[in-house]
């Protein structure tokens, strides 16, 4: 396994803080609480609230797939599950995972579990999305730069919120968002349930 996506941006020295990762001394390590690696064509990231952490799967039987974020890989590039949210941080502090690949890295956070029932909750539940994925990119860029690591540099990054299919798309306000986002990070922020790494 090539651990390329993890160590070109020396994430073990920007976190050597952190408990979870002064517990790794090989690069196997990593695999133990903090990452997930998969090359398939098609996976399937789904926040788990039983595991406590977004996870891996292969198909979405009994999960559905609204709930979920298709993540087509057509190169069949080995691809890192960062788990963040619940595992690096504690639950709701940060988005919920990122996917790392040697050319890119995206930040994720789930609402599709969220109650999007009314008019205000829906622009809450964007709202937190948000901030909460760009409170983990500044959190990740700042650490990378400790360290000597211009993330932006080395690989490109984005950030994506998933919401379940049923919640009505508010164009506008997604948008409005995403320009802010923009000005403040200098990052992409999407709103979808598919990407392509």
């Amino acid at each position: 396994m090539d651990f390329t996506p993890i160590v070109q941006l020396r994430l073990r020295k920007a976190f050597d803080d952190n408990e979870k990762f002064k517990a790794v001394k090989y690069d196997e390590d990593l695999l133990n609480e903090l990452f997930e690696c998969d090359s398939r064509g098609r996976l399937y990231v789904y926040d788990d609230s039983v595991a406590g952490h977004s996870v891996f799967l292969h198909d979405t039987d009994g999960i559905g797939r609204d709930k979920v974020l298709c993540v087509k890989n057509p190169g069949g590039h080995e691809t890192f599950l960062w788990h963040i949210d619940g595992v690096l941080f504690a639950k709701d502090s940060k988005c919920d995972c990122a996917l790392l690949t040697t050319a890119n890295v995206h930040f994720i956070e789930f609402k599709s579990n969220a109650a999007n029932k009314t008019p205000q909750a829906i622009k809450d539940n964007y709202e937190k999305a948000s901030r909460q994925l760009q409170l983990t990119f500044e959190e990740v860029r700042d650490r990378c730069r400790r360290v000597g690591v211009e993330i932006t540099d080395v690989v490109c990054v984005d950030a994506c919120a998933v919401f379940n299919r049923s919640v009505p798309r508010n164009n506008a306000l997604k948008k409005n968002l995403s320009v802010k986002f923009l000005d403040a990070t200098g990052i992409k922020l999407h709103f979808s349930d598919e990407m392509t790494v």
